[in-house]
């Protein structure tokens, strides 16, 4: 059965860029309940996993781990922005629920990666839409950064719905927005420039990033604090 990243690839759950997007240095991974011979073929990583029936499922006619296993799996194999960035997508796709993935951090101790999943598990939220949302996320927070609502719901004086921001800050009037590439389409900045015009009109600063900033989570960090800072 599919199992790590192979599975993680099957539900289509996002994988660092070096990964997803090479497939050779990262063979598909075969497991076999532990006590069976490992699976030996070219261009398969095979593998012996404790594998509670539980903790298997069959998706599009192939068996593989659950998404909570393969989360758990994936934890020793991805850095934390990732495992986070694949967290959010399971629970915001509805693939598992917080309370399973606690139950799978608990089962898993002692396994190796654990200590990074559990790190991971207190910092994911459901709400993300996107791994670059998340990736901002976990910089900030790792930065000091006082946790946002996710795709939260903004509102003006009134109580009148203005847009949905990124990650939103109620107190301070901050917003943080990522920027990927389905944001260089010409009608989507366009939307993008009148929303975010709308929310500065009523009150609000909106600080933008892209994946470009994500190799200077220092810089980010200090912009963003510095923001809250000024507007408390």
């Amino acid at each position: 059965m599919l199992s790590d990243l192979a599975a993680a690839r099957a539900f289509d759950l996002p994988l660092p860029p070096w990964i997803a997007l090479a497939d050779a240095p990262h063979p598909p991974s075969i497991a076999v309940p532990a006590g069976q011979a490992r699976p030996k073929r070219a261009g398969v990583r095979g593998r012996r996993l404790d594998l509670p029936l539980e903790h298997v499922l069959v998706h599009d006619g192939q068996r593989m781990t659950t998404p909570a296993r393969t989360w758990l799996d994936c934890s020793p194999a991805i850095p934390m922005g990732h495992l986070v960035a694949m967290g959010d997508a399971v629970l915001h796709r509805r693939l598992s629920s917080v309370a399973e993935l606690e139950d799978m951090v608990r089962w898993g101790r002692g396994r190796r990666g654990i200590v990074g999943a559990r790190q991971a598990l207190r910092l994911l939220d459901g709400d993300a839409e996107s791994p670059g949302e998340s990736l901002t996320r976990v910089i900030l927070l790792a930065g000091g950064v006082p946790r946002p609502r996710c795709n939260a719901n903004v509102l003006d004086v009134f109580g009148g719905w203005i847009a949905r921001g990124d990650l939103v800050w109620d107190r301070e009037h901050v917003i943080v927005e990522y920027d990927g590439e389905v944001h260089l389409d010409e009608t989507r900045r366009r939307s993008d420039a009148a929303r975010r015009n709308l929310l500065q009109d009523s009150g609000w600063l909106v600080i933008v990033f892209t994946a470009r900033d994500l190799k200077h989570p220092e810089a980010m960090c200090a912009m963003v604090s510095s923001a809250l800072r000024r507007r408390r």
